[in-house]
């Protein structure tokens, strides 16, 4: 078979998948239980299939927040060697002091000692960036319109993280952002 078949057939092939995954009621090939013997997959298929479709996205923003985290705390702390929490806003620092509260307030929950810095939300992230720009990010950042990228996509994320699908064109726009400080901040 010559390359332009192969290439051909895959596309017919993905586009007879995403088809099928359209059609109602059908069980998505990919199982979701909450028990051995139960199945969401087989008694919630519309639910399961946007959660699958929605799993992309959401494992994009976890990657980048989770980048985004170790890099605003590595640049502010100049890679541990200074307390980073002083450098933050002081609305920051309020929100993540009631944050430990409630983190503290959920300790029965197995989710282990998280500190300030594992408690801090995307918003934050960002705000702390914008605040501390000219000292600590200017220079390696360089230009603002990376941080107005990441928090226009801020929206995309709280979609998703309310359980609520994107269209594969906003999927496209985190991944371009996500490409654009990679480009310029190697993680």
């Amino acid at each position: 078979m010559n390359e332009q078949r192969l290439a051909l057939f895959l596309m017919l092939g993905q586009s007879a998948s995403r088809e099928m995954r359209a059609v109602p009621g059908l069980v998505p090939p990919e199982p979701l239980k909450i028990a051995s013997s139960h199945d969401l997959a087989a008694t919630m298929p519309e639910e399961v299939g946007l959660a699958i479709d929605a799993a992309e996205a959401y494992k994009l923003f976890f990657v980048f927040e989770r980048y985004l985290r170790e890099f605003v705390i590595g640049v502010l702390s100049q890679d541990g060697k200074v307390d980073w929490w002083p450098k933050l806003p002081p609305d920051v620092q309020t929100e993540l002091t009631k944050l430990e509260e409630t983190e503290d307030s959920k300790s029965w929950m197995a989710l282990g000692s998280r500190g300030k810095a594992a408690l801090m939300t995307y918003p934050q992230l960002l705000r702390v960036i914008e605040h501390c720009w000219k000292d600590d990010f200017e220079d390696l950042v360089r230009d603002r319109a990376l941080v107005q990228q990441a928090r226009l996509i801020g929206h995309l994320r709280n979609t998703i993280c309310h359980m609520y699908p994107i269209p594969e064109e906003e999927i496209a726009r985190v991944k371009q952002t996500m490409r654009d400080w990679f480009r310029r901040i190697a993680p």
